[in-house]
């Protein structure tokens, strides 16, 4: 036992300094290139349908937090998402985080929507899917850079009683080049 202890004093002695110098050295927590694996998606997007390539909106997409989350600003231009029943096109914000095992999103838009979807990155593209059903349909997200620098983003649905997904949009985003601001009333 007196062995023991002596090792373990000798130890806690012989590493004490390099335990001070960790403690002094400043830490970002989501500076690990595995918070930063969404990176290709902060920017700001035009942003088209894929099948025809007319322009579908705006999305600012920025890191905040010292870099923890990033935050998503959606401006809808064309009535795709548009309601009888609301008179103003879509308009959403979004979180996004990793939390070191998964992604997590949290969506919230002026049409009263608003849903959680968790999941991962394989073979570099993210996958997130909602975990409890939302009007009986379960929603599946993906992100993925694309050679060009574009990101491919397309959302599926399907009824929590079927296997067949349909697709709800299929986005191709392009850099905000021109610098166009987005429209006023975001």
């Amino acid at each position: 036992m007196k062995n023991i202890l002596l090792s373990l004093s000798i130890l806690a002695v012989l590493t004490s300094p390099v335990m001070a110098r960790d403690k002094n050295r400043p830490v970002v927590p989501c500076a690990h290139p595995m918070f930063r694996a969404l990176d290709f998606w902060v920017g700001d997007w035009k942003v088209y349908h894929r099948e025809s390539g007319e322009l579908a909106g705006f999305d600012r997409v920025g890191r905040i937090l010292k870099g923890c989350a990033i935050q998503q600003s959606w401006v809808s231009l064309d009535d795709f998402f548009s309601s009888p029943m609301v008179p103003f096109r879509m308009n959403g914000k979004s979180l996004t985080a990793f939390d070191g095992r998964e992604w997590t999103q949290f969506w919230v838009d002026n049409q009263a929507g608003s849903q959680v979807i968790k999941g991962n990155f394989k073979d570099g593209k993210l996958t997130l899917m909602s975990k409890t059903p939302i009007m009986d349909h379960i929603y599946k997200l993906s992100w993925e850079k694309q050679k060009d620098g574009t990101v491919h983003h397309m959302a599926q649905r399907r009824k929590t009683s079927q296997e067949k997904w349909d697709i709800l949009f299929d986005f191709i985003y392009r850099r905000n080049a021109s610098n166009i601001p987005l429209p006023k009333g975001e």
